[in-house]
């Protein structure tokens, strides 16, 4: 069975709110229990996709602004594997970023079947050359909701575990573990349905289009944060 990343799918006990002005767009999940979720305890924002390109931008604004935390020196990190597109969202995301530059850095790590070293080492290298002050990654998502797919955009300071979703968890990207700050950007791009008895993972037939187009508005809300 597909583990869902979605706060507003695990979460058992959670505190829900909405910012004033932005109802309609954004959720804001508070997760505070010390059980089972104990290592997803955090702030996520749930974006809501259906509203128009230029408001999903200011909403990804917004929530980034709203943790506080300083945009001296970002280290950009494009998570997944580009060979395929319902993997491909952070490296896309990275791609329609402006050049790196003396407030921002921008690296790939791949995954590690093909580089053969786990992307949270990768990145404790370049973090270590960057010295950023703060680390935002982006990933695709799982979601045991087919209709979630390419509707949302989460936004959490919890951090993440790569491949976490659909059973093969590497190690866990927070900032314990990398010693630096780190809001991580997702969106939901593989399901789960049932068959039978069986659980299977699903990829839309529009996943093309879903990546292009998001991947251009999570930047585009990304550059706002860095004018």
């Amino acid at each position: 069975m597909i583990n869902s990343d979605l706060a507003v799918e695990f979460a058992v006990d959670y505190a829900e709110s909405y910012p004033q002005g932005q109802e309609n767009i954004i959720k804001r999940v508070d997760i505070s229990e010390k059980g089972i979720f104990a290592d997803r305890c955090g702030v996520y924002y749930d974006i809501d996709c259906s509203s128009e390109d230029v408001k999903i931008e200011q909403a990804v604004a917004t929530c980034l602004r709203a943790y506080n935390y300083k945009f001296d020196k970002i280290l950009f990190v494009g998570l997944g594997n580009a060979k395929y597109i319902s993997d491909a969202l952070g490296e896309m995301v990275l791609d329609n970023l402006p050049v790196a530059n003396e407030k921002m850095a921008k690296f790939k790590p791949q995954v590690g079947r093909i580089t053969g070293i786990e992307s949270h080492d990768i990145i404790i290298s370049a973090k270590k050359l960057v010295k950023p002050t703060l680390l935002i990654a982006v990933d695709s998502l799982a979601t045991n909701d087919i209709a979630r797919v390419g509707n949302s955009i989460q936004i959490t300071n919890v951090g993440l575990t790569p491949g976490s979703g659909v059973g093969n968890a590497r190690k866990v990207m927070t900032e314990k573990s990398l010693g630096v700050p780190v809001l991580a950007i997702g969106v939901p791009l593989v399901a789960s349905v049932s068959s039978g008895d069986k659980k299977r993972l699903v990829i839309p037939i529009d996943t093309e289009d879903i990546v292009e187009k998001l991947s251009k508005t999570i930047a585009n809300g990304i550059r706002q944060i860095l004018e």
